[in-house]
């Protein structure tokens, strides 16, 4: 049944053809899937063409010219993600030379069979090894490898390398015009993309707020709805991080200011789609208002949203008074980033008009992630931190990334070379493929072996449907083609959706090619899927017993990641609420851990279940975990903003702070510790005002912390002993307190006699207080309603051994006081009791 009734037969037509084309649209931000396969496509096509026309003049035999602009096309298309045009330009150009010197190295060896197989592996290598300077020297890398591949596929003669080169160059020279003149990208156009895939996801989300609604508790129908609206809550925020990197590419937006605006509008905009997905389901229950409202939502009728959100704020329920909120916010965002990206400069260049010298006293706008042709980045950045670890405290590996997977690769190559001959002497070079390509992409163990699976589960299926489709299209030249070609566009558009869909398709697209050469045959298509099974099955052999990188440790260090950006912005927190000012740098700090919640998701979601299949419940739920820590993070930032801070507050933030720091550092954190901030904001989140919101998010955040941070049943040694004496240089009885600088309290004991003390002291320099014991309370009797009197807050110096401190002027005890002894916290700067320091060690 479809959510929403009562519209005519009329409207269900096209709001069902909106709704697809909605989903289409939020499940590609950007379209950047598509319209790179397109690109793809069009210069494969177009370059065919072109290498055709050239041989045609010129007399020379089409077929290899063409496979190679093919390649060229394909490489360039994909390859190529420099965010400049400049820099796109460079790295074209430097394309056909590592071809070119790929081709020129099989040639010095192509006499001895056994030095060409050495000299490939050797090859392999160094394709591999350059990646340690980025992208362009990836593709590069890659170029070289497809020389020598070409070289030995084609059988290259010296005599032929000129033709070969004109074929390279001629390929370059169009898809430079191509590219960078008629079909230059325009990355604002990208960006407004972007943005309509974020209103889609928005648009579905509320479509499963009333689908939620709908089912009755406890079903199997409901469960699926949980289910996909956790999911799309996920997506958002993907969606809301690839924007955040979309604004740093050059052009995208006018200047940095609108990149701000858009990144503050993005924000609250997620923040108020999450708000709504928690109270939606059940104000929808109760009023038809909130009902109305997340309909024309989910119609992706804006203006309508806006105007019942205006008219249902003095709905009944706080349920439906916050929805109606969050949905104002939501509109109000929509328009406001639609003004932001969509405001142009007509005397714009293509250049990027931040890098004016107008602004140069501005701070600059960072995004958070950097985009790889549109998408975010893989695990790679966070193994190579892994191995080589900015910290100076952390021990390094004695292989970055790039010379592990080097390695590896030489290691696999050698064994699939060995392996493919013994199969084939002439089709050899499909397990030397799949074993290379098992290391282009990955970074870990999982994703290795999931990478070859993936390889032998398309290629099976591929041989299936090219054994059945190839006899049905004959070999028709105008027939197979354009079969080629969209073969090659759902590869390449399904690429980061499925790996084993796109063998399938790059198989079915060998098959037609073959079928056009004449060479196509039952028995041939049978011994790639087995090259490429032996290939993919050395590959994860080398991947899991030649200097591996493990899944988990891989994990662990994004988690460590996450933490460390937990600790930033928690900090941030603590210096905003100090010194109210702009709140740019919190959104900046969420948006960063938001990217590292990214990679800690993708190299967590393997060790969800084991090599059998079976559930990794603790894996499952540390991931949880991540997800609302970073859900309260994101909404302890937002309530942050032009709220003055009180001592519990900065108190909190800070202490949170250095909890999650020292979990980053490899300290233990004690549990209980996480449990102690959420008493100590107990009493402010019972409030009302932003002081109070503010006090309840951060009380959340520090409740679902124990599970990232404590050790359960964790109790240090004691880390401070010693023995108080009196003026007279004797033992006396007294209670000892662990305080540290800003004044909160950590530990207490009362000694004996003899002045012993032992006391539980976190890393850190911290204050030992000694006090004479508390006297036992006199037994009064207190007038019901009447106030309590606080203990007063001491200061430095004050009074002597055995008598009562004075009071400092403005200072205030918090929660904890007893006896008169400084507790949590203290309102007066500068103001701590006499003490002795004392440094922990970490």
């Amino acid at each position: 049944m479809e959510v929403g009734e009562g519209r005519t037969s009329d409207a269900i037509v096209p709001g069902r053809l909106r709704r697809a084309r909605d989903r289409f649209v939020a499940s590609d931000p950007g379209l950047v899937r598509l319209v790179s396969a397109a690109r793809a496509v069009l210069a494969i096509a177009s370059a065919l063409g072109v290498e055709y026309l050239v041989a045609s003049v010129t007399g020379a035999p089409p077929l290899v010219p063409m496979m190679l602009g093919a390649v060229v096309a394909m490489l360039a298309s994909f390859g190529v993600v420099d965010a400049t045009r400049g820099g796109q330009a460079l790295t074209l150009c430097c394309l056909p030379l590592a071809m070119l010197a790929g081709m020129g190295v099989a040639l010095l060896v192509d006499r001895n069979r056994l030095a060409s197989l050495v000299t490939f592996v050797a090859v392999v290598f160094v394709a591999v090894w350059v990646r340690r300077f980025g992208m362009r020297f990836f593709v590069c890398g890659m170029g070289g490898f497809m020389g020598y591949f070409f070289a030995l596929f084609l059988n290259l003669r010296p005599e032929m390398l000129p033709g070969v080169a004109e074929a390279v160059v001629v390929a370059i020279a169009w898809v430079l015009l191509l590219t960078l003149v008629l079909l230059p990208i325009r990355n604002d156009r990208v960006l407004r993309r972007m943005l309509r895939s974020f209103e889609a996801r928005l648009a579905g989300l509320a479509g499963t707020v009333l689908l939620l609604a709908d089912q009755a508790p406890g079903t199997a129908e409901r469960a699926r709805a949980e289910t996909r609206l956790r999911s799309l809550l996920v997506r958002i925020n993907e969606s809301a991080l690839v924007i955040d990197g979309q604004l740093g590419t050059p052009a995208a937006v006018t200047d940095d200011d609108t990149a701000r605006t858009v990144r503050r509008t993005v924000f609250d905009a997620e923040l108020a789609a999450t708000a709504l997905a928690r109270v939606g389901p059940t104000a929808v229950t109760h009023d038809d208002g909130a009902r109305a409202i997340l309909t024309a939502l989910w119609r992706g009728r804006w203006d309508t949203v806006e105007e019942l959100a205006d008219r249902a704020t003095g709905a009944t329920g706080p349920g439906p008074q916050r929805l109606a909120v969050d949905a104002a916010v939501l509109a109000s965002a929509r328009a406001e980033w639609t003004r932001a990206a969509g405001a142009r400069d007509p005397g714009r260049t293509g250049e990027d008009p931040r890098n004016a010298d107008a602004d140069a006293d501005a701070v600059e706008f960072a995004p958070a992630v950097q985009l790889f042709g549109g998408n975010l980045p893989g695990s790679a950045g966070t193994v190579t931190r892994l191995h080589r670890p900015p910290e100076a405290d952390r021990p390094a590996s004695r292989l970055s990334l790039t010379t592990r997977q080097a390695v590896q690769v030489t290691i696999a190559t050698a064994l699939a070379i060995a392996a493919g001959d013994a199969l084939s002497e002439q089709r050899y070079y499909w397990a030397v493929l799949a074993a290379f390509i098992a290391f282009t992409g990955t970074a870990t163990v999982a994703e290795t072996v999931r990478k070859s699976a993936h390889r032998a589960v398309g290629t099976m299926i591929g041989l299936v449907g090219a054994i059945v489709l190839v006899p049905v299209l004959g070999p028709d030249v105008a027939v197979v083609l354009p079969v080629i070609l969209v073969s090659i566009f759902g590869a390449l558009y399904l690429f980061r959706l499925s790996y084993a869909l796109m063998i399938f398709f790059i198989t079915l697209m060998l098959g037609e090619l073959y079928a056009l050469l004449g060479s196509f045959s039952v028995d041939l298509m049978v011994l790639r899927l087995e090259e490429t099974v032996l290939g993919g099955l050395i590959g994860c052999a080398v991947s899991v017993l030649v200097l591996p990188t493990r899944t988990r440790s891989a994990a662990d260090e994004a988690r460590r990641g996450l933490l460390d950006a937990l600790a930033e912005l928690l900090a941030a927190t603590d210096r905003a609420l100090r010194r109210p000012g702009p709140p740019e740098d919190l959104r900046a700090c969420s948006r960063a851990l938001d990217a590292a919640l990214h990679q800690a998701m993708l190299l967590g979601r393997p060790l969800t279940r084991t090599w059998l299949g079976s559930a990794q419940d603790d894996v499952v739920r540390e991931l949880t975990a991540c997800t609302a820590v970073a859900d309260h993070a994101r909404r302890l930032a937002r309530s942050a903003e032009g709220v003055p801070g009180t001592a519990a507050l900065t108190g909190a933030c800070a202490r949170l702070a250095e909890l999650v720091s020292s979990a980053v550092a490899g300290r233990p954190v004690p549990a209980g510790s996480c449990a102690a901030v959420v008493d100590l904001l107990v009493g402010p989140a019972g409030g009302h005002g932003p002081g109070a919101a503010l006090a309840r998010e951060a009380g959340l955040l520090a409740a679902e912390l124990p599970a990232l941070l404590e050790a359960p049943g964790l109790l240090p040694d004691p880390a401070a002993v010693g023995r108080v004496r009196g003026p007279e240089g004797g033992p006396t009885a007294a209670t000892v307190t662990v305080v540290d600088r800003a004044g909160r309290q950590f530990d207490r004991v009362t000694t004996g006699d003899d002045g012993r003390f032992a006391l539980r002291v976190p890393p850190g320099t911290h204050l030992l207080v000694a006090a004479p014991p508390p006297p036992p309370p006199p037994r009064r009797r207190r007038r019901r309603g009447s106030p309590l009197r606080r203990p007063r807050a001491a200061r430095a110096g004050d009074g002597a051994a055995g008598r009562r401190p004075r009071a400092a002027a403005g200072a205030g005890t918090g929660p904890g006081d007893r006896a008169g002894l400084p507790g949590a916290r203290l309102t007066a700067p500068g103001h701590h009791p006499a003490g002795s320091p004392h440094d922990a060690p970490g």
